[in-house]
């Protein structure tokens, strides 16, 4: 009996050091457990703060967004304004010039009549014998013969 006892023991000794172990382990696994739970929750809390930080500039570059979409809308009302006013500008040019050419072509249309007229009459004065300019050198007859005939010649 008293092996018995011995060996009785010697096995519970033997179960309370493995049990102590078994703690020891527990001891150290919940250790790690703890200390990877805190590297989580480190973690979780710097994702929490770049998340912060990745929402307020997302804001602000959203904020910009708009702002530089308002200025484009500005500069495109501000481009067609300005287009419709060269536009118009030009449409008014465009018909000025032709105000123009319509008034050089009546004008030369008027200078060639009053030089076919101015022809007819010579050659009626030359036809009648009295001519005044039939003494006066060609030149001085062309001055003179335009100067008297060409309507709006005292400019000349």
């Amino acid at each position: 009996m008293a092996e018995q006892s011995e060996q009785r023991i010697y096995d519970l000794e033997a179960a309370l050091s493995q049990q102590r172990e078994a703690h020891a382990q527990t001891q150290r696994l919940l250790q790690r457990l703890e200390r990877d739970h805190q590297r989580s929750l480190d973690e979780l809390e710097a994702l929490h703060k770049t998340h912060g930080q990745l929402e307020q500039r997302f804001f602000a570059a959203e904020s910009e967004l708009a702002a530089a979409h308002g200025r484009l809308e500005r500069l495109q009302r501000s481009s067609a304004a300005q287009a419709a006013s060269i536009d118009s500008k030009a449409a008014a040019h465009e018909a000025e010039r032709e105000q123009w050419q319509r008034a050089e072509a009546d004008l030369r249309a008027e200078l060639a009549a009053a030089k076919r007229q101015a022809v007819v009459r010579r050659r009626q004065t030359v036809a009648a014998g009295s001519s005044p300019l039939a003494a006066a050198p060609a030149h001085s007859r062309t001055k003179s013969l335009y100067a008297h005939d060409v309507p709006g010649s005292a400019l000349l």
